[in-house]
């Protein structure tokens, strides 16, 4: 039978899937960081095969002047045509036989962070999760994680190449101390739950998790996840290349692999305030069967 892919928080029109398409850094978006089943995992239905690889970003997805000042970003992403309704009534219903909904929900645990608008998918065992340790990322990922742009991801799951993804979805901007709501459906062909986002104030950061089983989970679940450096930027934290310091956003490339962020050392441009514990959380994330 086949397994259709459920857009069920929002519409992207033709027109801005070919601008996602387009490869080219959104200017001052917002990044995220992340982890899953090695790291901090507070439940027993910690993530399979923990991080997957992911990286790059297309045209003028997700603007970053939102995300440039994390304290006024609020929820004004919310008319984005990639930002993600946060209720239930948006879930429509499931195309996958004998699965079930699952809702997640993300808190920003850290103060000097904010994190751009998450992607999360449903997909099978045999595909490879968004990101992993020690792997280099992939361009959807490094989209991400220097610009906050899920717009590769999204085309992406729209295309849905060998079925290999069973639901994708949205989640706008959560600021520190906010938290995000969304639902992912899976099956029993894709049991396996991946996210990411970027952590806002940094050059290549980002948070998220891989390889969490949804069709296995019975009640609820949490997992604590920490944050990441894609590898794929150098982190000199000045202005015109961290994007949250205003000025731009160039690059600085840098060809490494992921890894545990190191935190923001505040010796440059960017202010030591941004800095967290790199050895803690930076992210709450709960589970819970709803359906």
């Amino acid at each position: 039978m086949t397994h259709a892919l459920r857009h069920t928080t929002a519409l992207v029109s033709v027109a801005t899937l070919l601008a996602l398409a387009s490869p080219v850094f959104a200017d001052d978006a917002m990044s995220s960081s992340m982890m899953a089943g090695d790291a901090m995992g507070s439940s027993s239905m910690m993530a399979r095969d923990a991080m997957g690889s992911s990286s790059m970003m297309p045209a003028d997805a997700m603007s970053t002047n939102a995300m440039a000042s994390p304290m006024a970003a609020g929820d004004a992403m919310m008319s984005n045509d990639m930002a993600m309704a946060n209720d239930g009534d948006a879930m429509g219903d499931p195309m996958m036989t004998k699965g079930k909904t699952i809702k997640i929900t993300i808190k920003d645990v850290i103060t000097g962070q904010p994190f751009s608008p998450t992607y999360a998918e449903s997909r099978t065992e045999a595909s490879a999760p968004l990101f992993k340790l020690g792997d280099k990322a992939s361009d959807a990922l490094v989209a991400v994680a220097e610009g906050g742009n899920i717009g590769m991801f999204s085309v992406g799951a729209a295309m849905n190449k060998d079925s290999a993804i069973g639901d994708a979805q949205l989640a706008i901007h959560t600021l520190p101390g906010q938290t995000r709501t969304f639902f992912v459906h899976v099956d029993e062909k894709h049991p396996l739950i991946d996210a990411v986002w970027m952590l806002g104030n940094t050059n290549d950061g980002f948070s998220g998790f891989a390889g969490f089983d949804g069709f296995k989970l019975k009640g609820t679940a949490s997992l604590d996840v920490r944050g990441y450096d894609a590898g794929s930027e150098k982190n000199n934290e000045k202005k015109g290349f961290l994007g949250a310091l205003g000025g731009g956003n160039d690059r600085d490339p840098e060809n490494g692999v992921i890894t545990y962020h190191a935190g923001i050392r505040g010796d440059v441009d960017a202010p030591k305030a941004w800095n967290w514990d790199v050895n803690a959380p930076v992210a709450h994330v709960t589970f819970e069967v709803v359906k």
